[in-house]
């Protein structure tokens, strides 16, 4: 029940400092995300959809900060449970994920990485949604 209320908060807590741009308490919640979703992926995800935050994911990529590896990390771990990964598709994570293959940060591209994978694995609506030629950028051939 600890580690419920604890996510319950730490959305909560996201969704209004990530709103401020309040980066340290962003990434104080997302460490609390990724603990959540090792603990209970299915749990956790439902809630992170349920509570807004999955929409709030492609905002939080695109200000690429120190926040953006985690951030990655998250989907990748919500993009494991098979039910989330059309939700994450129509909350329109897949541009920016793409859009992070330019980095030139090894774990901002690892975490990418993992998300498209995951997302797309065994999933034509995310196959389908991304850009036709895929842009591998040079530095990933």
């Amino acid at each position: 029940m600890i580690l419920s209320d604890n996510l319950s908060e730490a959305l909560k807590t996201l969704k209004l400092s990530s709103a401020d741009g309040a980066s340290d308490s962003v990434e104080g919640c997302l460490d609390c995300l990724l603990k959540a979703l090792v603990h209970n992926n299915v749990e956790t995800s439902e809630k992170i959809q349920e509570m807004g935050v999955l929409a709030m994911l492609p905002a939080l990529l695109s200000a690429q900060n120190s926040c953006t590896p985690k951030v990655a990390n998250i989907i990748a771990e919500v993009a494991k449970n098979e039910l989330m990964r059309s939700l994450c598709v129509e909350a329109g994570l897949i541009p920016p994920l793409v859009q992070l293959l330019n980095s030139k940060d090894q774990e901002i591209l690892l975490q990418t990485g993992r998300a498209l994978g995951n997302i797309c694995y065994d999933s034509r609506k995310c196959t389908l949604s991304l850009p036709l030629p895929f842009p591998a950028p040079p530095h990933l051939l």
